[in-house]
């Protein structure tokens, strides 16, 4: 039987007043009711069939991995690479387990390789074009005799971190963030970070993960918060809540409701007219946990779009294309298979995809990206695997690239995401730096141990 929760509305939400209280009860509620009794799984590896509702619990529930299995003589490195048809310029990927991360040429060339303290996580580096880079990682977290640190991050180990073109810290702050982080045109840093909400009443207790978009200074310092939680209640025709499992955390269930992955400002300016949502004050977030995608008007910190679930299942890295169409990573949980999709917000058709061929050829349960490349090709990150690769945009693969990294248990290291840089702007950076002369492929390097 369902185990049936009741939560009363006593504790308020910032203040939001007893109407936007009584809407997250009631949720909370149905929530818990409509998944008790599930287990919360474990490291088993998933099915590649369609799903049921308790398996994706359990697929949600899973910890990302940090690597897969690897034999001796396998490739790696950029093992295939059509001259004609891929995109010219520079790409950065990170090993998340290693705490590392390297801009590579489309050859496979390493022109920089930025390094964090041994045993940290990295899930997030992003680069500059003045050549600093932006992290988003957790002390103590990497692995560790090829082991990882646990199944769920501590809070307290998390942080945010800056490194200076010359590939030096310069500053670190402990903050709950996760994911993604990204610079405005001001030097301002948006970043999605969480808190524990606990909820309980006849003497049952459940903490509620309440993602939060955060503005800090070019300093880390934090300015400003938004809950998306609130916004989400306060806008349930535009972004219905959809049932998560409670997990167990020291023996308390909570919930990873949202499970939010990416966020990026509106920064097209030409789109600005064309409709509301593209409004310079709205943000985009993909969100794995509710199989959506939606727009939040930042000042206002209501949903003003939002669309995906039916769609897609345990989505990663939306972003806005120069057409006004949205680009994702649909992980397809619910399928077995992964693919990238194009859609329309306006009339919220897809327009675009890629799959596999066959589409379970293609997948993976955590992580992924997908960037729209200036010759109309498509980079993705098969993040489990340590796979990225290059599609046009009928299909055809022309540029991959295997995780050259792995653990000392002879795990490939798996890759968060693959972003694609123009040589144009990181070119005065890179020559100013000398890199551009770097020597060495990683396509020539073995499979390395961890930490090294």
């Amino acid at each position: 039987m369902p185990r049936r929760l009741k939560i009363r509305a006593r504790t308020k939400l910032g203040g939001a007043g007893p109407v936007l209280s009584a809407m997250m009860a009631a949720s909370i509620a149905v929530m818990l009711a409509a998944m008790g009794g599930c287990e919360s799984g474990g490291r088993e590896e998933p099915s590649r069939t369609s799903q049921g509702p308790r398996d994706l619990d359990r697929l949600r529930s899973l910890p990302y991995v940090g690597g897969t299995s690897a034999g001796p003589d396998d490739s790696a490195g950029v093992v295939l690479h059509d001259r004609e048809r891929t995109c010219p310029g520079y790409r950065l990927y990170t090993v998340p387990m290693l705490a590392r991360a390297e801009l590579i040429d489309e050859r496979g060339r390493i022109l920089r390789r930025w390094q964090g303290r041994a045993h940290d996580r990295w899930q997030r580096a992003a680069l500059l074009d003045e050549g600093d880079l932006l992290v988003i990682g957790a002390e103590g977290q990497g692995w560790r005799d090829g082991q990882p640190a646990g199944d769920h991050i501590p809070d307290s180990t998390r942080y945010v971190m800056r490194w200076d073109r010359d590939g030096r810290p310069t500053w670190e702050r402990r903050l709950v963030a996760h994911h993604d982080i990204e610079r405005w045109p001001d030097g301002r840093l948006l970043t999605l970070t969480c808190r524990n909400r606990e909820r309980s009443d006849e003497g049952a207790t459940v903490l509620i993960r309440e993602d939060l978009l955060t503005l800090l200074d070019e300093k880390g310092t934090v300015l400003e918060t938004r809950s998306m939680l609130e916004a989400a209640l306060n806008a349930p025709d535009l972004f219905p809540l959809q049932p998560v499992a409670p997990l167990e955390l020291s023996g308390v269930p909570w919930v990873d409701l949202f499970h939010s992955n990416s966020v990026e400002r509106m920064r097209h300016e030409h789109l600005f007219a064309r409709h509301s949502i593209y409004g310079p004050d709205n943000i985009l977030v993909c969100f794995r946990h509710q199989d959506r995608v939606a727009i939040f008007d930042w000042n206002r910190n209501t949903v003003v779009w939002s669309w995906g679930q039916g769609q897609i299942s345990g989505p990663h890295d939306a972003q806005v294309l120069e057409n006004g169409h949205i680009l994702l990573f649909d992980n397809g949980l619910s399928r077995g298979w992964s693919r990238a999709v194009e859609i329309d917000p306006l009339t919220e058709q897809i327009v675009w995809e890629y799959r596999g061929h066959p589409p379970e050829s293609f997948f993976t349960v955590g992580r992924g990206s997908a960037q729209r490349l200036p010759n109309g090709n498509t980079l993705l990150a098969e993040s489990d695997s340590g796979r990225a690769l290059e599609v046009t945009a009928d299909g055809r693969i022309v540029w991959e690239f295997i995780c050259p990294y792995g653990s000392e248990r002879g795990e490939r290291a798996a890759l968060v995401r693959i972003i694609w840089h123009s040589r144009d702007r990181l070119q005065p950076w890179l020559e100013a730096q000398g890199l551009e002369t770097t020597e060495g492929r990683s396509g020539d390097q073995p499979m390395a141990a961890s930490g090294s």
